[in-house]
């Protein structure tokens, strides 16, 4: 080699050894910068959902946690779909006992289920897989049943406000849907 190949050489590896201090740099920044966005989030999350200023009776026999944030889910034309209880990593639906909801109805399985709660639980799992989301804060949920009927539905470690309001949009959609299926059969 010559020494102008030397010198190319050296100039590369000095090159190479300043981008990978970067890089390792901006990976710690990024993950503190990934850390702050998910305290942010959590707490928007708990400030930003209050309760309504017309006060609305709850559903009866709803239970609400302690320390959560509670309101009725309605329907467009006022029907009331469910309790509500919100805290900073868990949201409780009850279902009103007057609309039956089983867990194999269309809606419920194929939308709720599939394409929302096992879809953000996949992505967090991915997450956590990747290290980009530490492990046990990712999205679960839970379908308690009484007999064959959803009583309700329990979701854990949602994180952040645009998940908050996409998971009680998806619920108010597929309870709406299934109660109006109940009244148009009846």
């Amino acid at each position: 080699m010559s020494g102008k190949d030397d010198e190319k050489v050296k100039t590369l590896a000095e090159i190479k050894e300043y981008l990978e201090r970067r890089v390792s740099e901006l990976t710690k920044e990024i993950e503190t910068l990934q850390k702050l966005i998910q305290f942010v989030d959590e707490e928007l999350a708990v400030r930003s959902f209050k309760r309504p200023k017309i006060a609305e009776k709850p559903l009866p026999r709803a239970e609400p946690s302690v320390g959560g944030r509670v309101r009725v889910l309605k329907s467009r034309e006022g029907e009331s779909l469910a309790t509500v209880t919100v805290t900073s990593n868990e949201i409780r639906f009850i279902i009103n006992p007057n609309i039956t909801v089983t867990s194999d109805m269309r809606p419920f399985s194929s939308f709720l289920i599939r394409k929302v709660l096992d879809a953000m639980s996949r992505a967090d799992a991915e997450r956590v897989e990747k290290g980009t989301l530490s492990p046990g804060h990712e999205l679960s949920y839970e379908v308690i049943l009484d007999g064959d009927r959803v009583k309700e539905i329990v979701v854990r470690n949602f994180r952040e406000e645009h998940r908050l309001r996409e998971i009680i949009n998806a619920v108010r959609w597929t309870l709406e849907t299934i109660s109006s299926a109940n009244i148009t059969r009846q």
